[in-house]
């Protein structure tokens, strides 16, 4: 009696459909999607996060969901929480949160649990905070903002916090007492600029910014740069005794079209770095890590944005420990890690 062929292939087919099965769930195990957030979608951070989010699907398997135009002061709170797994913030950001000072102090604890449960992968000098407006505004000097409605930054964030420094350290005003303060999301303040709406744009950009560049080519803008009487006052010896915070200058060479005279226009600089969960999978974070520094020559031939991240400054701004997924990785790569960033 011969087997019908239904009985002679069933074993095959079983084994088949298992191994297919197997193959597939291994795929699936080894498949990750990340939650990441970052801030302006023209600047450095949201651009690099971007780049990362295309070699860490090409390279790892590692897709991310990426959200742009995000406040980082509560980016950081979410990544802490594990509601988010990857941003990158300003460095300023974790000592206010470990405190629950200045955007969190109504948040209680969580702010500084959350801070707590940050560990970091790289950082970098992000750029500087631009404060200008159009060469015919009539606005010469920070004493004209006297009355003006000035773009100070998303609300409650960390750079709408060190705006409101940097304009009290010039002239003395503060928000609503000698200027209008106003806040909206970083992608509407430009066209609040444009329409007149605002008189003065505050913009956290890398030097030689293209979107900043974009204003000065429909025509000519002028830069409001620290003052050097404003450089011996309280506000301004405490910026520089933040973390993550230093000055920067600029010529009027810099971009094209600007009205100010010859000489350096000082700028408020500032440091960010690329933080995640210390529960994040060591292989995970290791993998994130490699995206970028394995990378880094394609990266940085993708635009003159990021022509000075390396390596060999991969700690620039750094101020909580490392992931050890990324440490192993800086140990293997023989990258000397600071003893105070050991995890």
């Amino acid at each position: 009696m011969f087997a019908t062929p239904f009985a002679k292939y069933t074993p095959l087919t079983a084994i088949t459909l298992g191994l297919v099965l197997t193959i597939a769930s291994i795929a699936t195990a080894q498949a990750e999607t990340l939650r990441a957030e970052s801030g302006n979608p023209a600047t450095f951070n949201s651009q690099l996060a971007t780049l990362m989010s295309t070699y860490s699907e090409r390279d790892h398997g590692i897709q991310m969901q990426l959200s742009t135009g995000q406040n980082l002061a509560m980016a950081g709170v979410k990544v802490g929480a594990g509601r988010i797994d990857l941003s990158m913030i300003p460095t300023e950001l974790t000592g206010y949160m470990s405190e629950g000072s200045r955007m969190y102090a109504s948040m209680g604890d969580q702010a500084s649990a959350a801070a707590g449960n940050l560990r970091s992968l790289f950082g970098y000098v992000h750029g500087a905070y631009h404060v200008f407006t159009w060469a015919d505004s009539g606005i010469e000097d920070w004493d004209d903002l006297a009355g003006k409605n000035v773009y100070i930054g998303p609300a409650s964030s960390a750079a709408s916090s060190a705006i409101e420094r940097v304009i009290e350290a010039n002239t003395g005003m503060t928000p609503g007492n000698g200027y209008n303060g106003i806040t909206m999301g970083w992608g509407a303040s430009g066209q609040a600029f444009s329409d007149g709406q605002v008189d003065v744009l505050v913009s956290g950009s890398q030097i030689g910014s293209s979107s900043i560049e974009q204003y000065s080519l429909v025509k000519p803008i002028r830069f409001l740069g620290i003052a050097q009487s404003a450089r011996d006052g309280d506000v301004w010896q405490g910026l520089m005794n933040t973390e993550g915070m230093m000055e920067l200058s600029i010529d009027n060479t810099t971009y094209p079209n600007v009205s100010n005279p010859d000489g350096d226009i000082a700028m408020l600089a500032f440091t960010m770095m690329s933080v995640v969960h210390q529960d994040m999978d060591d292989d995970t974070a290791y993998a994130l890590t490699s995206t970028l520094w394995d990378n880094i020559d394609e990266i940085r031939a993708s635009g003159p944005i990021f022509t000075n991240l390396t390596i060999e400054s991969a700690f620039t701004g750094v101020n909580v420990p490392l992931h050890p997924g990324a440490y192993r990785y800086y140990q293997e790569t023989g990258i000397n890690v600071p003893a105070r960033l050991v995890p």
